[in-house]
């Protein structure tokens, strides 16, 4: 793909931590634009775009007040259009039940659309003792949903026990989120021994039913405990079994052969519907010595 032809976006304080770590990964590769009323989510990004909505006058949010917020984005439409023209794919990262992210998140969404982009959305839901964020955000993702390609609701709650499992941040998105943008922008942007493309992507994000994207790493010489660490996804509850759509990208470095390819899309395969459509891409890294990462786009579940 082109350069600046995929854009990370963060919206609201949340969204916008998980952007710039998924965006440290892979900065060559991807444009970054922070989006939020609090200006304190700009003071540690030196290589993104910023489009800051000052909601009330003192730059510290927007508090829980989405319609201010998506009035305040209108606003500042002009500043980012040519930015959202241009990108093929727009990615949005965000966190829901908030000002920010329940308010602009699904605008940001509807403009990447009409310009064209493939849009695919990652949105956190709030946490159950949560009442009035839970509301918002049903309020919101509807339109966030429709305005996607892909929408990807993430679990806070799950997330939450994965990053004390791995002893991380969850509002950092326990790194889990940062592998799995690095990962897919990879696959797109970089390519490979078997590349997959933008078209390939749209092909089966186009399946009726719904989707999830996985990320699974590992080491080379255990392919079946890649797999089974990419299932355990803490985006939500979805199962892939019996999915009919599935783009899957294998990476690893300059001593991954066929066999481990193989080993690692048939383990995964194995419980997809019989009739699946799959899409198998591959590429070596030299920084990959050891290991193997799996990343796969699961739809029509």
């Amino acid at each position: 793909m082109d350069e600046g032809s995929i854009l990370i976006v963060g919206v609201g304080g949340i969204g916008c931590k998980w952007s710039e770590r998924s965006h440290a990964k892979c900065q060559k590769m991807a444009d970054l634009l922070l989006v939020d009323a609090d200006e304190r989510s700009f003071s540690s990004s030196n290589s993104s775009h910023c489009l800051h909505l000052d909601a009330n006058g003192n730059g510290m949010g927007s508090a829980a007040l989405p319609n201010l917020a998506a009035h305040r984005f209108s606003e500042g439409l002009a500043n980012i259009s040519e930015l959202l023209e241009k990108s093929e794919l727009v990615v949005i990262l965000s966190a829901l039940g908030g000002g920010t992210g329940s308010g602009a998140a699904p605008q940001i969404a509807a403009h990447a659309k009409q310009s064209g982009s493939l849009v695919i959305s990652i949105v956190g839901l709030p946490f159950v003792e949560q009442p009035l964020r839970c509301a918002i955000a049903e309020i919101s993702l509807p339109s966030i949903e429709e305005n996607s390609d892909l929408c990807i609701r993430v679990s806070l709650e799950r997330l939450a026990w994965q990053a004390r499992d791995r002893e991380s941040d969850w509002k950092l998105g326990s790194e889990w989120i940062s592998e799995l943008i690095d990962g897919l922008v990879t696959t797109l942007a970089k390519v490979g021994k078997m590349n997959l493309d933008l078209m390939d992507l749209k092909t089966i994000v186009n399946r009726p039913g719904n989707a999830t994207l996985i990320v699974g790493n590992g080491d080379i010489e255990n392919p079946e405990e890649v797999v089974r660490i990419a299932r355990k996804s803490p985006l939500s509850e979805i199962s892939v079994d019996g999915a009919k759509g599935c783009l899957i990208q294998v990476e690893g470095g300059p001593d991954m052969t066929l066999g481990h390819l193989n080993a690692v899309s048939e383990a995964f395969v194995s419980s997809l519907d019989d009739d699946c459509q799959v899409i198998l891409g591959a590429r070596a890294s030299e920084n990959m010595v050891g290991r193997l990462r799996l990343v796969a786009v699961v739809s029509g579940i």
